[in-house]
C-alpha cells in the first residue's frame, strides 16, 4: 500500500509532466545579492533538478510580474543550466511597462529641472502627470496574474516554491497546484519578526491553499505544524527534505585557501567555534555568546574564538549588548558580516565545531552544510533540527546555557570526540541530496496526477 505522504520515487517510462515553476525568488536574488539566502539556494537547486530530469517538461513564471520580470530574465541568462527554459510573459506588456517607467523618469527629471531653475510654468501639469504615472506603475508593478488560461490549458502542475498560488491557477480545473512551505514562524513565533504585517501576509499565503491543492514541506516538523494550523488533508502534504550544494559545501583541505580565508576575515591562527545565520533573536546568538563567555572565563581558555557569520538583522543591538557586558569578549568574538559562497567551505572546514542554538527552524540548512564540510555540530533539540542532525551531532535545549557551555567544552577538550563526530557528520550529510529532493518532488507530482 502506497503512503501518499511519502511518495515513491518513480522512474518508469511515463509521459513527462508539464510543470510551471515560479522563479520570483531567483529574480529577487539577482536584483539584490543579499537576497541570495537559503531559500534562494533551495529554489534554484530544485529548478535545476527539475530541468535536468527527463520526467519534467519545465516552464517558468514570476508572481510579481512587472517588478521582477526583467530581473528574472536576466537571471536566466546568467545561469547556463536554466537559460533555455522558457519564462512565460507577454512581450507587449513588458515593453509597455518599460516605456511607462521611462516616461515617469523623464517627467521626474523635468520636474527637478523646473524646480532648480525656479520655472513655475507647467509645474502643476507635470506634477499631475507624475502622480498619475506613479499610480499606474504601482498598479501594474503589483500585478501578479502572470499566467492566463492559454498557458494553463496543457499544463499538469503549477508549483510555487514561495509565493501564494495565483487566482488564475486556482480557477483552472485541469492543473494541480503545489505550494512549498518552509516553516510557520510568522504564525507560531510572531515575536521573532520585525514587522506586524508579516504574519498577515503569511496568512494570506496559507489561505491560498484550497482543499484541492497540494503542499510540499521541507521537514516533518514543518508538516506537523502546518497540519495542526490548517484544516488540510495530511495525505496532500509531502515532505521533501533539502540538501546542501556539494560544489559549495565540502571538506576543504587546501591549506592556502584555509589560511587566506582566515586572513580575509581577521580570524587568528587558533581554534574557533563557528555560527552562521542572520543576526536576529530567533537564532539565539546571544545565548551562544553567554555560553561562550562562561566557557572561556570559568575554564580560563585563552586560545579559543567565536566567529559569527551573517548580516545584521532585527534586534541586532541585543547581540552587541551581550558582547559589551564582558569587555574580554570584544577580542574573542569575530563578526564577519556577509560572506560569499566561495568562502564558506573554508570557514566551515577550519572550525573546531559549528554551534547553532536556534529556537526554531523549518529545516536548518547551516547545520547540514557544516556536516557536509565534515565538522562536529552542536545544535538545538527543537523543531526540525533533530531530523537534520540525527545522532551525528550534540543537541541541547536552546535555553540551557549550561548545557551549551558543557558541549562546547567537550568539543574543545576531546580530539577523539571531534574526530568521531566529524565522521558521523559526513555520513549523516550523505542522507540528503538535491537529486533525492527533486525525485521526491516529482513523485509528489505523480501522486497528485494519479
Amino acid at each position: 500500500m502506497i503512503d501518499r505522504t511519502e511518495p515513491h520515487m518513480l522512474t518508469s517510462n511515463l509521459e513527462p509532466i508539464k510543470v510551471i515553476y515560479d522563479i520570483s525568488v531567483l529574480g529577487q536574488g539577482h536584483l539584490h545579492s543579499r537576497a541570495r539566502t537559503g531559500i534562494f539556494r533551495v529554489v534554484e537547486s530544485l529548478a535545476e533538478g527539475l530541468k535536468s530530469s527527463p520526467e519534467c517538461d519545465l516552464l517558468f513564471s514570476v508572481s510579481q510580474y512587472f517588478q521582477l520580470l526583467d530581473a528574472s530574465l536576466d537571471y536566466l541568462q546568467s545561469n547556463p543550466k536554466l537559460a533555455k527554459v522558457p519564462l512565460l510573459h507577454s512581450s507587449f506588456s513588458r515593453i509597455f511597462y518599460k516605456k511607462l517607467l521611462d516616461t515617469y523618469n523623464l517627467v521626474g527629471c523635468q520636474t527637478k529641472i523646473n524646480e532648480a531653475s525656479n520655472v513655475g510654468e507647467d509645474k502643476l501639469f507635470l506634477d499631475a502627470v507624475k502622480t498619475h504615472l506613479e499610480n499606474t506603475l504601482r498598479m501594474m508593478g503589483g500585478y501578479s496574474n502572470t499566467i492566463d488560461s492559454r498557458n494553463l490549458e496543457e499544463v499538469d502542475i503549477f508549483h510555487s516554491p514561495y509565493d501564494q498560488i495565483p487566482a488564475s491557477v486556482q480557477t483552472a480545473n485541469n492543473v494541480q497546484a503545489f505550494l512549498t512551505i518552509y516553516d510557520l514562524i510568522p504564525i507560531l513565533y510572531p515575536e521573532f519578526l520585525l514587522s506586524e504585517q508579516i504574519p498577515l501576509l503569511y496568512k494570506q499565503t496559507l489561505a491560498s491553499i484550497s482543499q484541492k491543492d497540494w503542499v510540499t514541506c521541507i521537514s516533518h516538523s514543518t508538516k506537523n505544524d502546518l497540519c495542526n494550523y490548517l484544516n488540510i488533508d495530511e495525505s496532500r502534504v509531502f515532505v521533501t527534505p533539502l540538501a546542501a550544494e556539494p560544489s559549495i559545501f565540502y571538506p576543504c583541505g587546501d591549506a592556502t585557501k584555509l589560511a587566506s580565508t582566515r586572513s580575509k576575515y581577521g580570524i587568528p591562527d587558533a581554534p574557533y567555534l563557528l555560527s552562521l545565520g542572520t543576526l536576529e533573536p530567533r537564532k539565539n546568538l546571544d545565548g551562544a555568546i553567554r555560553s561562550f563567555a562562561k566557557l572561556i572565563e570559568q575554564q580560563n581558555i585563552t586560545d579559543l574564538y567565536l566567529v559569527l557569520v551573517g548580516t545584521p538583522g532585527w534586534k541586532y543591538d541585543n547581540i552587541m549588548a551581550e558582547v559589551s557586558r564582558n569587555n574580554f569578549l570584544k577580542q574573542r568574538i569575530i563578526f564577519t558580516g556577509y560572506v560569499p559562497e566561495s568562502d564558506l567551505a573554508a570557514l566551515y572546514s577550519s572550525a573546531l565545531a559549528f554551534v547553532y542554538p536556534s529556537f526554531y527552524e523549518g529545516f536548518g540548512l547551516p547545520p547540514l552544510e557544516a556536516m557536509q564540510c565534515g565538522i562536529p555540530v552542536i545544535t538545538s533539540n527543537t523543531s526540525s533540527l533533530p531530523e537534520v542532525v540525527g545522532d551525528a551531532g550534540i543537541m541541547v535545549d536552546p535555553k540551557d546555557t549550561d548545557a551549551l557551555c558543557h558541549s562546547m567544552l567537550e568539543i574543545y577538550n576531546n580530539s577523539f570526540l571531534r574526530a568521531s563526530m566529524s565522521l558521523k557528520s559526513l555520513a549523516q550529510a550523505k542522507l540528503f541530496s538535491w537529486e533525492r529532493c527533486t525525485q521526491q518532488t516529482i513523485a509528489a507530482y505523480r501522486t497528485a496526477l494519479s
